[in-house]
């Protein structure tokens, strides 16, 4: 078992308790870790260096207290990030690049408590945009550094991006369809980065899209978002990326995403200029 800070550790006691009376966790969990992230930081004299160790420390907390990492261990994540947030927002000015950190520390967070890594990160990413969201941050630089931190983290903890890129995307179409936000944008820069990243770590790029788009299918599917819509634009932004490594490597991921994937039909009309369809099935 982790061993917790003063913040895990109020967090896991005031939580049981509360658990033990309701049985429920609902939004305790966002009450406790906003509550108890800003008792912390009052007096403080800065608040972002910070913010990641408290999300590592509430999540394991919080996961602790619930004791069933399986079952509603992702949206007790997603909660307990919104709560971070929410305290720093209490506190001093919460920021977008404070959301990298907060999602680094709640993936490594729940990598130390047993969570399952795409759990982990699908609700981590949609816990850090709800979050910004509800204290004012920009959408389209929030999901930039969320992307980043949800890439930065599967990373420090061992996974790889073929993964992490389902995890991310679906998480990332899922908060900002709740927050009535451009999906279509966002899911076209998610897929850039995540792309881009696969590229300068040498993961096969392809199947880091393909991952992709799966992500944003079954997002869009549960949300109610256009299915096909959503897919093109995780493949837009995929293949643009790929292309912005070389030739090589656009084709490679425009033929791996083009086609059937999921069941759902994918067309690729970029900002390269380039457009085809093909046949292929993936899942």
């Amino acid at each position: 078992m982790a061993i917790l800070g003063r913040i895990g550790t109020t967090v896991r006691d005031a939580l049981t308790g509360t658990l033990e009376g309701t049985g429920r966790v609902g939004n305790v969990a966002v009450d406790t870790v906003r509550d108890t992230t800003a008792n912390a930081l009052r007096g403080a004299r800065t608040v972002g260096g910070e913010v990641g160790h408290l999300a590592q420390d509430s999540i394991i907390g919080t996961l602790q207290a619930v004791g069933n990492v399986g079952g509603a261990g992702g949206v007790v994540i997603r909660d307990s990030i919104i709560g971070v947030i929410q305290g720093v927002g209490m506190v001093g000015t919460a920021t977008t690049t404070m959301l990298h950190d907060v999602v680094v520390g709640a993936i490594r967070g729940s990598s130390d408590a047993g969570a399952e890594l795409g759990t982990a990160t699908q609700h981590a990413v949609e816990g850090a945009l709800r979050g910004g969201a509800s204290v004012g941050l920009a959408a389209e630089e929030s999901v930039v550094q969320v992307t980043r931190g949800a890439i930065t983290a599967t990373q420090e903890v061992g996974g790889g991006l073929t993964q992490a890129a389902q995890a991310t995307v679906s998480g990332v179409v899922t908060a900002v369809a709740g927050t009535a936000g451009d999906v279509t944008a966002a899911t076209t820069a998610t897929t850039r980065q995540l792309v881009s990243s696969a590229a300068q770590t040498g993961e096969d790029v392809a199947q880091v899209a393909v991952s992709a788009v799966n992500g944003a299918i079954d997002a869009a599917r549960e949300t109610g978002q256009n299915v096909e819509q959503t897919a093109a634009a995780a493949a837009r932004g995929a293949v643009d990326a790929a292309y912005d490594v070389s030739d090589a490597a656009g084709d490679a991921v425009r033929n791996a995403v083009t086609g059937t994937i999921n069941g759902v039909r994918v067309t690729v009309d970029t900002a390269t200029g380039r457009a085809n369809e093909g046949e292929s099935n993936r899942s």
